[in-house]
């Protein structure tokens, strides 16, 4: 087993846990609160402090996990003096719906049709997250009662849970049909292993990503701590999660890969090059040919790959679905420079049930996939990729071409399939194959910063007053 992170100046028990690791609970509820009173909302997330799950905690594989985070709305809603919010990013401050041209949200994406509450100011999310739905249930159960007199509304909670397999029992599959959650960054300090393909090769093999680019207060890749917002005592170990409520149109991405394809064989070829990985997670970097489960449940090689002998895409479409969201070493000159300072700690649940395999018609249902993205810096981080990798093909000589799956496509675009030894190959009139319904952005204070909140109330006010 490869040897877990390290970085011996973080303090653990004072960042919450999902904002270093990556959650293997296979349940959840994102509940998404509103504050009615001020004063009594503060002294409750000053109290929720205490419960919220740690990086440290995450040591003993709980089997419940809680974590407590505001908007830029919420933070204001609570009584934060100006000063404080006007020192948090600019993004962050506007949030997620205002900037949804620059994210490519238009058309069925757009903020117009979001899901409720998302058509309104979301100040907090609570995620309650555990081992068994029924653990999960009896947990917001007591959530719910408990902010019920403490100045804080329930607008919505989000059930979310990995799918049955074969077998009934919970797998990481999406709704596509593919396993999810394989790549995911090795940080600093997390003590998760640093398997192959997680962080950054090195001459050594890989290392961990500094911890910087996903905690605040702690040095990046460019070995400079990035100023904090002020006061350093609310931002330091905290984190930037970027909440997205995403909808997937199963029938139509089947209907479209039968239209496109000359027979079953040619379905599965194209859905994967569309991916970048085959069902079973096998990348197309490692297995171009064919599905290799073998290979997609060996962790020390399932992700073993850099892309850089295949700049091509021969075996995997640069314009391939996994590949946009981590090029790897897969890009040349200027564009492949900095890939490492797009990176995003990825943690979410699929929301609805599966459409069965036979079906042979859309039957409306919601169903999709709940995204908590974490980083440090929204626009460097999360809006960078959402904007030029998913978005924007130029940036890997792809003129016009959309992320396959789940880029802004309008059934105007196309995939590129380049291929040996013939004319490459090209899926045109894409549809979109998921749709935006929600999402906000979110700061994730540390616990020390979580506890202030209740202990700073007088003096905030007074300051306010003053």
């Amino acid at each position: 087993m490869p040897a877990p992170s390290d970085a011996s100046d973080l303090d653990r028990n004072d960042i919450q846990g999902m904002a270093m690791r990556p959650y293997r609970f296979p349940a959840a509820h994102y509940h998404l609160l509103g504050v009615s009173d001020p004063a009594r909302a503060r002294r409750w997330f000053g109290g929720a402090a205490g419960r919220c799950t740690t990086v440290a905690n995450l040591d003993a594989s709980p089997s419940l996990g809680f974590n407590v985070a505001l908007s830029w709305q919420g933070l204001s809603a609570i009584g934060t003096p100006k000063p404080c919010l006007s020192s948090f990013p600019q993004e962050f401050q506007q949030g997620m719906a205002a900037r949804a041209d620059r994210l490519g949200d238009v058309g069925d994406s757009a903020p117009a049709r979001w899901d409720a509450p998302f058509d309104k100011s979301v100040h907090a999310l609570v995620v309650v997250s555990a081992m068994t739905a029924a653990d999960r249930d009896a947990a917001s159960t007591a959530l719910l009662s408990d902010i019920s007199d403490n100045g804080l509304t329930a607008l919505a909670a989000i059930d979310a849970k990995l799918l049955p397999g074969p077998d009934g029992r919970p797998v990481p599959i999406e709704h596509f049909g593919y396993r999810d959650g394989i790549t995911q960054p090795a940080i600093e300090g997390s003590s998760e292993p640093i398997l192959p393909g997680a962080g950054i090769p090195d001459t050594d093999g890989w290392r961990a990503l500094k911890a910087g680019e996903f905690v605040l207060g702690q040095p990046d890749e460019t070995g400079v701590v990035p100023d904090l917002p002020a006061p350093a005592s609310l931002s330091r170990n905290g984190s930037f999660v970027v909440l997205r409520k995403l909808h997937q149109h199963v029938f139509a991405f089947r209907e479209f890969l039968r239209r496109s394809a000359t027979n079953d064989i040619d379905v599965a070829l194209l859905a994967a090059k569309m991916m970048g990985r085959w069902p079973s997670g096998a990348p197309l970097a490692l297995a171009a040919e064919r599905d290799d489960p073998a290979l997609a449940g060996d962790p020390m090689r399932n992700n073993q790959f850099t892309y850089s002998d295949d700049l091509r895409g021969l075996n995997c479409p640069v314009g391939a679905h996994v590949r946009r969201l981590n090029p790897r070493s897969g890009l040349t000159g200027s564009n492949g420079a900095s890939v490492h300072r797009h990176r995003l700690l990825r943690q979410g649940l699929p929301y609805g049930s599966r459409l069965p395999a036979d079906a042979t018609a859309d039957d409306g249902a919601a169903r999709g996939a709940i995204m908590l993205l974490v980083n440090a810096d929204i626009a460097r981080q999360f809006e960078f990729v959402q904007k030029v990798w998913i978005n924007d093909g130029d940036f890997a000589g792809l003129g016009n071409d959309k992320d396959p799956m789940i880029g802004g496509n309008d059934g105007s675009g196309s995939f590129t399939i380049p291929r040996t030894g013939a004319p490459r190959r090209r899926l045109p009139n894409l549809p979109a194959f998921v749709s935006t319904r929600g999402g906000e952005y979110f700061f994730l204070p540390g616990i020390a910063a979580l506890r202030s909140l209740a202990d700073s109330l007088a003096v905030s006010l007074a300051d306010t007053a003053s």
